[in-house]
């Protein structure tokens, strides 16, 4: 275990004592044993386990309740229970919206957005399109993906764009591993395999989002444009 996990988990034991004291201080017993026995057999569980990836994603719960626990049993006992009640309601609600705040992005990603985004790609849409779908996240590794479908017009220009590119190699269906050129040397790499032609290349900066490896593939059977964006 390293320092920071050593610390953090100190912490947590810390506070699940305070979720233990509190609600047994206001004579409410049962529920600082049950609470108590909870998070300790939950924190000693992440702590054995020794898997990285319970620290992560399970001790930002385990805190995050801790707090809002505590929060409302702090105000009870100072005789305002309906602060604590209100104050704890509005830290979940908080809570919940930031762990939705990826689909909600989802949810409200716009053609404004679509066509800001391709902006800064040099790629521009000059007719109306349409949002097929729009998902991003990731635990390890982020990925933005979303799909749009394009004019006739749009279509036949940005497959000119990639065909008609200096660094536009051809099919690549086959023997991709010797003939896929290196992208560090290249601009941006287009190419076309089956079903699309690709465009594919990473900047040395990273988007807001964090992704710095971009993929264009624009279908061949339909007027379909796919984006994906990532970290790796």
């Amino acid at each position: 275990m390293n320092h920071f996990n050593l610390i953090t988990s100190l912490v947590l034991i810390g506070l699940t004592v305070l979720c233990f004291w509190l609600p047994y201080k206001n004579d409410n017993k049962r529920i600082g044993v049950i609470t108590g026995i909870i998070l300790s057999l939950i924190i000693a569980w992440t702590i054995l386990a020794e898997l990285e990836f319970l620290v992560i994603f399970i001790w930002p719960f385990i805190l995050v309740f801790q707090i809002i626990f505590l929060t409302y049993w702090t105000f009870r006992i100072i005789n305002k229970p309906k602060t604590g009640k209100y104050l704890s309601s509005f830290l979940t609600l908080c809570f919940i919206l930031l762990c939705m705040s990826p689909w909600i992005s989802d949810w409200t990603f716009s053609k404004n957005d679509a066509r800001e985004l391709f902006a800064k790609h040099n790629i521009e849409l000059k007719e109306d399109f349409k949002i097929l779908k729009n998902e991003s996240g990731g635990f390890m590794d982020y990925y933005h993906i979303f799909e749009i479908e394009l004019s006739n017009k749009d279509y036949n220009r940005l497959k000119d764009e990639i065909t008609k590119d200096k660094n536009y190699v051809g099919n690549l269906d086959y023997d991709w591993y010797s003939k896929r050129p290196d992208l560090r040397k290249l601009d941006t790499l287009n190419y076309e395999n089956k079903y699309n032609y690709i465009r594919d290349y990473s900047e040395n900066g990273k988007m807001e989002d964090g992704t710095f490896h971009f993929v264009f593939e624009l279908s061949k059977s339909e007027n379909k444009l796919k984006y994906i964006g990532s970290n790796e």
